[in-house]
């Protein structure tokens, strides 16, 4: 869904305020789950809010989603990279939620179509 607006979004935005869990990919393995509230979806990624420190700019993320959401993002792009209930993504914004004591987290949804079948494998690994 493209929709224009003085923001400069590519993407509809939906509101979708629910408690998930994330875990940042670090070298080889996944670190901790942590839990965020995401503040809001689209077909290109999702913002979320977190009272822990942030994941890294630029850092791959494994977000947990419950099967509906899943399958409605599937739905919309089916060129997501999905493993074990959730999807890939890269943190492209970080910014103070609540001064002191949160931060938004915007992350941008990976593509299989953005990457080649080798830099696929590689990443599925080393998230497992």
């Amino acid at each position: 869904m493209y929709v224009e607006s003085d923001n400069n979004r590519e993407f509809l935005r939906m509101d979708h305020e629910t408690t998930l869990k994330f875990r940042e990919a670090k070298t080889d393995k996944l670190a901790n789950r942590q839990e965020i509230l995401t503040r809001n979806i689209s077909a290109c990624g999702l913002l979320f809010r977190s009272e822990a420190i942030p994941p890294t700019l630029s850092s791959i993320i494994w977000v947990e989603m419950d099967p509906k959401m899943l399958g409605l993002c599937e739905e919309i792009e089916s060129e997501l990279l999905i493993l074990n209930n959730g999807v890939l993504g890269r943190v492209v914004r970080i910014a103070e939620g609540e001064p002191g004591v949160s931060y938004d987290v915007g992350v941008c949804f990976l593509r299989k179509k953005n990457m080649s079948p080798v830099e696929i494998e590689s990443l599925l690994a080393s998230v497992k």
